[in-house]
């Protein structure tokens, strides 16, 4: 996977699990540690940005100064961070997920990297799921949408997508839960 880069977004509040998802316990780490940990292992730290609310970025530099971190509003929309994330990021094939959607299966990134066209997503049962694997000319079509209105799965809902069967319910999971 030679010149992936991983999109995380990171930045929300967590309203909805009552607190920052990205500080939540995840085998003896943070979640947002645990997902920088398996991408250094699967890409290496370089290939990594991160969309984290501002005050954090100390804290955060404090993990790793390899990873690209990317101060983003936790009030505005996982759209917005994502154009954060793509303004701030070199221009190569990348993997979007956000950090409550813990997808820790090499298989899966290589199922995905392997997949033609410009847009692939993983599918378990039927469903799809995340990570998404985007080409640079797709950031920048996301990168000019509405960030207030737009949403990425409508947004690949309206375009052809490789859906990249596969083995595990992992990228169906979501940690939105308290």
């Amino acid at each position: 996977m030679t010149g992936a880069r991983v999109l995380l977004l990171a930045a929300g509040r967590g309203r909805r699990a009552g607190a920052p998802k990205a500080w939540r316990p995840h085998d003896g780490k943070t979640l947002l540690e645990a997902h920088l940990d398996f991408f250094a292992g699967l890409l290496g730290a370089g290939a990594l940005s991160v969309a984290v609310q501002r005050e954090w970025l100390p804290r955060c530099a404090g993990l790793s100064r390899e990873i690209g971190w990317v101060a983003a509003d936790p009030d505005a929309t996982p759209l917005a961070s994502l154009q954060r994330l793509i303004a701030n990021s070199g221009s190569a094939r990348s993997f979007i997920l956000h950090v409550d959607m813990p997808v820790f299966e090499p298989a899966v990134y290589e199922a995905l990297w392997a997949a033609a066209g410009d847009a692939a997503a993983p599918v378990f049962e039927g469903r799809r799921g995340h990570p998404v694997l985007l080409a640079p000319s797709v950031l920048v079509e996301v990168s000019r949408l509405d960030s207030a209105a737009g949403r990425l799965d409508v947004f690949l809902r309206n375009r052809p997508v490789a859906e990249v069967p596969v083995a595990t319910d992992a990228v169906l999971r979501n940690l939105n839960e308290p």
